[in-house]
């Protein structure tokens, strides 16, 4: 179902936003390089996470999902929620399918299209024809960390954007804030993630992962 993926494809990019970055080499650009050590010595965390959505079409629900949010280098994510209704079990299954940003080079033709001094431009055009027609990310200069993406959809001109606010712990940058806006035909919601309680650098099985496929 279109929720479900929907759903997915915010929460997992919330995990992805911060993760240390590999920039393409024909990129080249002074903040592409510092980008690719943010975070470089983030192995894992593990933090709670709560999910709430606001559907303003049919069936309109509102639920709030909580659970925890697992990520383990290099790009390994996962989400855990204390209950498991069908839209958190299919939420649960799906997460981790927007790619990291380490992976952009591989996947996307990636251009800067602009910077006003404080936040730089990028779009991202997959390499491999697919329903996204383009991607649209800012980055803070000062922080290098993705504060927007906005992803364009080909068939119905639809659109999925959300924003990201950040702690930093340990000198890690962690996403704290995510609101998410999806406006597609025959669906819009509003979709808001809460990050807290943090730990970094901690153990994590593999099974963890696992389970979430």
């Amino acid at each position: 179902m279109l929720i479900h993926r929907t759903l997915a494809s915010l929460l997992a990019a919330a995990l992805t936003a911060a993760l240390p970055l590999s920039a393409p080499a024909e990129s080249g650009s002074e903040l592409y390089g510092r980008m690719q050590h943010v975070n470089s010595g983030l192995r894992s965390y593990r933090a709670d996470v709560t999910v709430a959505i606001q559907l303003h079409s049919f069936p309109y629900l509102s639920p709030t999902l909580a659970g925890r949010a697992y990520y383990k280098r290099p790009d390994k994510t996962a989400v855990q929620f204390d209950a498991v209704p069908a839209i958190a079990g299919q939420l649960r299954k799906v997460v981790g399918q927007i790619e990291p940003p380490s992976d952009w080079d591989r996947l996307y033709d990636v251009t800067q299209t602009g910077d006003d001094g404080t936040t730089a431009t990028f779009r991202l055009i997959r390499k491999k024809n697919g329903r996204i027609d383009h991607v649209d990310v800012k980055v803070d200069d000062r922080t290098a960390t993705v504060s927007e993406m906005v992803y364009f959809y080909k068939e119905d001109g639809g659109t999925i954007r959300f924003d990201n606010t950040y702690d930093q712990i340990d000198g890690n940058y962690v996403v704290k804030q995510q609101t998410g806006k999806v406006d597609v035909p025959h669906y819009n919601a509003d979709i808001s993630s809460s990050f807290a309680n943090y730990r970094i650098n901690v153990p994590i099985d593999d099974k963890v992962f696992d389970e979430n496929g």
